[in-house]
């Protein structure tokens, strides 16, 4: 047989701990070298990865066998807590799986009302379909305790709808001492055991030793195997049709030629930028781009564009509020200066402004990560789907994509923070602000004044002439202003 090692379920091996057995002396020697180098670096002296041994001969039913660790309640000197949760982890993963026979094994010499494994069997397995519970260690069971265990054994104390079996395993004397080597010799051992027992020979002996265990175990995994056939087709089916999948994407073998290699790659290299510059500027006639949505780059950066505007949109001040006036006024009270009277401190507006706009921050650098994750994924994915015979190629793509994607993104940060800074200042410096507010100065003193004019008897062309005198005194001002600053 071989002994090798899976990491933590990866299904990757560690090719140095790998064996070729011819022995059960030699498993023996493996198994311990491998346990050793794999828990020697834990201080919890625990490995999630496991030891596969793989035995074949022409009389060995296909069968796999998961022996899994003793149910850890508490942790020694020099182990660390977190054992307790792997242990438990790895149980519970390997019980849950529909497919798995559970061999609950419960030492006779313990009362089985306090044996964990009979209630976390029930959990995964409540019909008890696949559930056989194995009484072990009968020659520790104290004198007058046997009738008690005869009761478990006999399905009438803890039943268990596939009932019990007991066996006799050799004694931690005889594994040190090197008895009883080979299994017919531990068995014609367990076989002697069961009937010189005073009491263990009374009892029914298609419960008794591992060729029956055997023999039950073996019916019932012929049960399940036919039970689960028609969906293990199923799947088999599926795993073949994804494999045929994927044999045609890698498509003809590479051209012989330099020339024609070197031709297929910039082709390759083509049809790439093509499909992920369709995939930018929205043309998703391509069927890759049409059948894989979130391949779409225009339709998902459009999608994250509207979700961030009305975003910004619920953030901005309620200005019909019936509280927002008092609270500028308050605000007004309290940032008053040296300005004189009826004129507003500049700075009011300035804080609000920043303290809004800097609101907007989270929602905008939200939408730039998204935009960054979905440009890295369609631009990866697009690479897998063109360069599925060349992995080399596809990895090539996706370093220099990343690479793009980086700078890219340390500068639209950069835009960012300028576009910030210009939308906190709420300070121009073009005219629109001011003559906004001249004209509608003007207004108001053309209506009072034509008001006062109406009363005193003369017409609103006196008031007209006075109102085009004062503009043109305004702008005679302005323009003295502007040269002066100038």
């Amino acid at each position: 047989g071989t002994l090798r090692v899976q990491r933590g379920g990866a299904g990757g091996a560690a090719d140095a701990l790998a064996a070729d057995v011819n022995s059960p002396n030699e498993l023996t020697r493996a198994i311990e070298k491998a346990t050793e180098a794999l828990t020697s670096g834990s201080s919890s002296g625990f490995s999630s990865d496991s030891i596969v041994v793989t035995v074949r001969a022409p009389s060995v039913p296909d069968l796999t066998i998961i022996d899994l660790p003793g149910i850890v309640r508490t942790a020694t000197r020099g182990q660390e807590k977190s054992v307790i949760t792997d242990v438990n982890d790895m149980i519970e993963y390997y019980l849950a799986q529909e497919r798995t026979i559970v061999l609950a094994l419960v030492p006779a010499n313990q009362d089985v009302a306090t044996v964990d494994i009979l209630e976390r069997a029930l959990r995964v397995d409540p019909s008890g379909e696949r559930t056989i519970g194995v009484l072990t260690k009968p020659d520790l069971v104290g004198e007058g305790s046997e009738d008690e265990v005869l009761a478990v054994l006999n399905n009438e104390r803890k039943p268990l709808k596939l009932g019990y079996v007991m066996v006799k395993n050799r004694s931690a004397a005889q594994l040190k001492s090197g008895a009883l080597q080979g299994p017919r010799a531990a068995e014609r051992a367990e076989r002697e055991f069961f009937l010189n027992h005073p009491v263990w020979k009374n009892a029914d002996r298609s419960l008794l030793g591992v060729q029956n265990l055997t023999t039950k175990l073996t019916g019932l995994l012929t049960k399940r195997i036919i039970k689960v056939l028609p969906e293990l087709k199923w799947e088999l089916q599926d795993h073949f049709n994804q494999a045929e999948k994927a044999a045609k994407r890698l498509g003809d073998a590479p051209p012989a030629g330099a020339g024609e290699r070197s031709k297929l790659v910039l082709q390759l290299f083509s049809n790439y930028a093509t499909l992920l510059m369709s995939s930018a500027r929205g043309d998703y006639r391509e069927t890759l781009l049409s059948s894989r949505p979130h391949l779409r780059l225009r339709a998902v950066a459009d999608k994250s564009f509207r979700s961030l505007e009305a975003a910004i949109s619920e953030q901005k001040p309620d200005f019909e509020a019936a509280d927002f006036t008092e609270k500028l006024h308050q605000e007004l009270k309290a940032l008053r200066g040296r300005e004189l009277p009826g004129l507003l401190n500049s700075y009011f507006f300035y804080g609000f402004m920043a303290r809004h706009v800097e609101m907007w921050r989270p929602r905008i650098e939200a939408a730039r990560q998204d935009l960054y994750d979905v440009a890295r994924e369609a631009g990866c994915a697009i690479a897998d789907e063109v360069f599925p015979a060349y992995p080399g190629c596809a990895a090539a793509v996706r370093d220099v994509l990343g690479e793009y994607l980086v700078e890219s993104s340390e500068a639209i940060n950069k835009k960012i923070d300028d576009v910030f800074k210009h939308e906190s200042d709420p300070f121009i410096s073009k005219n629109e602000l001011s003559d906004a507010i001249c004209k509608v100065r003007f207004e108001r003193f053309e209506k009072a004044l034509a008001a006062v004019m109406e009363s005193c008897g003369s017409g609103t062309t006196d008031a007209k002439a006075a109102v085009e005198q004062e503009r043109g005194v305004a702008a005679r001002s302005g323009a003295s202003t502007d040269a002066a600053a100038a």
